[in-house]
């Protein structure tokens, strides 16, 4: 039910073509948890609208919503259709959830403040899953008067825009999910990242990664171990000071996992890697300096490290018991590691699914006190199209696989393309398929023999899911 004393749309400053509107929702629709939250969405206006209006989720999860409005509308074909985005509840200016000791953190360090954060919500934390934004996403779809809504998804917002076409299949006319969270996704022992690599590299080196295209798996594969017994550390002059550089093995996925929104920054790596076998250490370590200073340090209004920790924690299938000890699940984890075959680790090792793994981030939350819903069916009458990145390591093609099929979807692949294929190429064959797809008319054909390269405008980096796992 709409908030009376904010019914009416006014011009909104965070998106400035657009007007802001609000609702008011409960915080614990159960009632059990008192207090409300006020949703702020922002909606551009069609000129003429024909269609149901297209309602934007946003990735993270804890990424804002209404401040990328302009993005989405340059990225999107929305002729003929309103677009909605949305703060979904706990980000941006919807009842901004804080744990200030996670902000200004990138998201890898925010392990060891995580459990302290959970202890600080306390009952709050429990109600920032995907089905909560699912039952907010249909308040809004009351708000704004739409029998039916188009919804654009990227990242962990396909998880929410499936949640919402579980629950109510009959209002969604179409979905287009880019770049989409696996079915179970994420995985907690990071073992789907880890197993696309390899696929990946390949990938990325099909036309040349600076010598190194011939063997990067297996440079890869060498490097680790190395890498694993004796960091490299150097000291460096940047920006008038000394700094220390560290490189371990897990540096290296963290590497490769950024440049899924950096074509040219991941075919980069194989070539250092390379360099550093042979003992020079020095394109390796400029890549680590090039990625510091990414993914840290938004505004909490931008991104909400508290709401990716309460969300990841209270939602994620685990493979350990998440009402045993910190220490017992640690151990649960190891063993379900040890269980791991290593060839689905390779060219990693099992530290690697541990330490990228969600252990490190939910090994301390507190126990889950909110009974987990049983899960509807999968939304297969709703006209679905899954777009997803060849090269994207945050959540790989495999996964969008496997949904697609689960969802009787078209699926597009974008070659030479990573993490937001819509929004990292708009020219491509993603982009057309969406067109189509948006305006009911059948998908056209796209090459299959295209050469690897990144097209159109990018994205601004902050419109995209970027935390490391």
């Amino acid at each position: 039910m709409a908030d009376p004393a904010t019914a009416a749309e006014r011009s909104c400053p965070a998106a400035p073509l657009g007007n802001c509107l609000s609702v008011r929702v409960p915080l614990d629709r159960s009632g059990a948890v008192p207090g409300t939250i006020r949703l702020r969405a922002a909606r551009i206006r069609s000129q003429r609208a024909t269609r149901p209006p297209l309602i934007g989720l946003t990735g993270g999860p804890g990424q804002a919503g209404v401040i990328f409005a302009t993005d989405y509308r340059d990225a999107l074909p929305v002729a003929g259709r309103d677009l909605v985005l949305l703060d979904q509840r706990g980000t941006g200016a919807s009842g901004l959830l804080r744990c200030p000791s996670l902000e200004g953190r990138v998201v890898s360090r925010l392990s060891s403040a995580a459990g302290a954060c959970g202890r600080r919500l306390g009952a709050r934390r429990s109600f920032y899953t995907s089905a909560d934004s699912a039952d907010d996403l249909e308040a809004l779809r009351v708000r704004i008067g739409a029998p039916r809504i188009a919804l654009y998804a990227v990242s962990y917002g396909t998880r929410v825009a499936v949640e919402y076409a579980r629950r109510h299949p009959e209002r969604v006319e179409r979905m287009i999910l880019d770049s989409p969270v696996g079915i179970d996704a994420p995985d907690s022992l990071a073992r789907e990242t880890l197993g696309a690599v390899g696929r990946v590299l390949r990938g990325a080196c099909r036309n040349g990664c600076g010598g190194a295209e011939a063997r990067p798996v297996a440079d890869l594969a060498r490097l680790v171990p190395r890498l694993r017994r004796s960091p490299i550390r150097r000291v460096v002059r940047r920006d008038g000071r000394r700094v220390t550089v560290t490189v371990g093995a897990d540096d290296l996925l963290g590497l490769l996992v950024a440049g899924d929104l950096d074509a040219a920054f991941l075919r980069a790596v194989p070539p250092a890697v390379r360099s550093a076998l042979g003992g020079n250490a020095g394109p390796l370590v400029r890549l680590k300096l090039r990625l510091r200073g990414t993914g840290g340090g938004d505004r909490v209004s931008d991104f909400n490290p508290a709401v990716y920790v309460a969300t990841t924690c209270e939602e994620s299938t685990f493979a350990w018991d998440p009402t045993a000890s910190s220490a017992t699940r640690g151990l649960q984890a190891r063993a379900a590691v040890d269980a791991t075959p290593l060839e689905a680790l390779a060219p990693f090792d099992r530290s690697a699914a541990l330490r990228f793994g969600l252990l490190a981030l939910c090994g301390s939350w507190p126990v889950r006190e909110r009974a987990v819903a049983p899960v509807a069916p999968l939304p297969t009458t709703v006209p679905a199209l899954v777009v997803s990145g060849e090269l994207d390591l945050r959540t790989p093609l495999e996964n969008a696989r496997r949904l697609a099929e689960a969802l009787d979807a078209r699926l597009v692949v974008e070659r030479g393309i990573g993490h937001g294929v819509l929004q990292l190429d708009m020219n491509g064959c993603g982009s057309s398929a969406a067109q189509s797809f948006l305006a009911g008319r059948p998908l056209p054909a796209c090459r299959r023999d295209a050469r690897i390269s990144v097209t159109g405008r990018a994205a601004p980096a902050r419109a995209l899911l970027r935390p490391v796992p």
